[in-house]
């Protein structure tokens, strides 16, 4: 899997003031020189989550890499490669034996 440009093909960020597109390199509008980062981060959450889960992945915890691409999939439904490894992780996760009683662990 490789990582998501957060940039490529998702809708523009627009200035609350100005409703002008802001500028993707320096998260500005490009009228009033707001400060947009914060927005740019709601906007592009699922990717940046995504993103992270392939991180998690490498480094091998994949409880976290599956809480994030949970969180990827609700942001963006449309994300295909978040929710493309969420179901292979999915169908590859072990099912959970149920926990064997003890002697006298029954009513």
């Amino acid at each position: 899997m490789s990582t998501v440009d957060a940039l490529s093909g998702a809708p523009e960020v627009l200035c609350p003031l100005c409703r002008v597109p802001a500028d993707p390199q320096t998260l500005r509008c490009t009228s009033c020189r707001e400060d947009l980062s914060v927005l740019f981060r709601l906007r592009y959450a699922g990717r940046i989550d995504y993103n992270r889960a392939l991180d998690a992945l490498a480094a091998g915890d994949r409880a976290l890499a599956l809480g994030l691409l949970h969180r990827a999939v609700a942001a963006e439904p449309g994300l295909d490669p978040a929710r493309a490894l969420l179901e292979s992780l999915s169908v590859a996760a072990p099912v959970a034996a149920a926990p064997a009683g003890r002697e006298g662990d029954t009513p």
